[in-house]
């Protein structure tokens, strides 16, 4: 766990001092990684990573409506394309019977 007071460790120990991410404060810590001051600051970093990731529920509702939406539009489309298709084909055959 990081110290806020260099005293805490031993007089040859290697240690790093940093500012905690979340709350600014300078620490020593005997690890190079340590980001956080305490235990506390850390959870509070990620919860507030964890709130930034999280789509909230209606606009997901709204994103699959908009999905679905284009997706019927778009089989419609398709369908009238086929349609169009058969036509074509039934046209060029009458002329190539001719």
């Amino acid at each position: 766990m990081p110290k806020l007071d260099r005293s805490d460790f031993k007089y040859n120990a290697k240690v790093f001092e940093k500012n905690c991410l979340w709350c600014g404060t300078t620490f020593y810590a005997s690890r190079s990684t340590a980001k956080y001051c305490s235990g506390t600051c850390r959870g509070y970093a990620n919860q507030a990573k964890q709130s930034e990731e999280a789509v909230p529920y209606e606009e997901t509702e709204k994103m699959i409506s908009a999905l679905l939406s284009e997706n019927a539009y778009l089989k419609g489309q398709i369908q009238r394309y086929i349609s169009d298709n058969e036509e074509l084909r039934k046209i060029i055959r009458q002329l190539q019977s001719v």
